[in-house]
């Protein structure tokens, strides 16, 4: 519902390098199928760390009554790294797709396939997370 706020957050992995990923998220509701919120992608490994932030836009497609609904979501923010590509912090641009699937009217489940830039990083990587809850706060 439009003025809701969703919080959620995603398990997976990144790709390029392969790092665990967790992925907390606090959207707002700005439409039934338009939300505006808050990302940080944090990967993990025993050789650095990897942390976005970003501010995101996401749309929800198909019809309202549908439990599965493809999603797409574009996004602005911060890149930050060590010891993988060197310490270093740059602009992180983001387009992703995905699908959720709606449990009950607050709580959906999904997946989703980040593309994502850092040029400063001199970087291109994949985030994956393989499951994502999002829920009604």
């Amino acid at each position: 519902m439009k003025g809701d706020w969703l919080g959620g957050g995603g398990f997976g992995l990144m790709l390029g390098p392969g790092l665990v990923m967790l992925s907390p998220q606090l959207e707002y509701v700005y439409k039934p199928d338009l939300t505006f919120g808050s990302l940080v992608q944090m990967g993990f490994a025993g050789e650095g760390v990897l942390v976005t932030v970003s501010g995101t836009c996401r749309a929800i497609y198909g019809d309202e009554t549908s439990k599965l609904r493809p999603t797409f979501e574009g996004g602005l923010g911060l890149a930050m790294a060590s010891s993988l590509y060197s310490s270093n912090v740059g602009v992180h641009i983001l387009a992703a797709g995905g699908v959720d699937y709606v449990y009950d009217k607050n709580l959906t489940l999904g997946s989703m396939i980040r593309l994502n830039f850092a040029p400063p990083l001199k970087s291109m990587f994949l985030t994956w997370p393989m499951i994502i809850a999002r829920y009604k706060l």
